[in-house]
C-alpha cells in the first residue's frame, strides 16, 4: 500500500475502534473517556503477514481489548476485503504491551 492509503486505512481503523468502544461495556466506555482526554495517542506498528495480523486480533479478543480489523473496499489499490490495518484499543497502555511490545514501528 501507498503512504496515503496506510494512513487512510488507519484512519479507518481509529474510527471503528472508536465506534465500537463507545457502544461497549463501561469499562470500556471508561478508558474510551479517559483516551480521549490523553489527546487520542496512537502508534502505527507492522506485522509481516496476515497470519500475525489475525493472530493479534484473535488475543486482543482474548484480553478483552477492542480490535477491529478493515478490509479494503477494492476502490483503487487493493483486491475488495483485502484485510489491511488492525485497530486496537483504546486500551490501557500496559494491555496494549502485552498485545504488540514484539512489533516495530512502521
Amino acid at each position: 500500500m501507498s503512504k496515503g492509503k496506510t494512513a487512510a486505512q488507519c484512519a479507518h481503523a481509529a474510527v471503528m475502534c472508536y465506534q465500537s468502544a463507545a457502544q461497549g461495556s463501561e469499562s470500556q466506555a471508561a478508558v474510551l473517556q479517559r483516551w480521549c482526554r490523553m489527546g487520542q495517542p496512537k502508534i502505527v506498528l507492522r506485522v509481516d503477514s496476515y497470519e500475525q495480523l489475525h493472530d493479534l486480533q484473535h488475543q486482543a479478543q482474548q484480553a478483552n481489548v477492542v480490535a477491529q480489523l478493515v478490509r479494503d473496499a477494492g476502490r483503487t489499490q487493493l483486491e475488495a476485503g483485502t484485510a489491511t490495518v488492525l485497530g486496537l484499543g483504546p486500551a490501557l497502555a500496559t494491555d496494549l504491551d502485552k498485545l504488540v511490545a514484539h512489533l516495530k514501528l512502521l
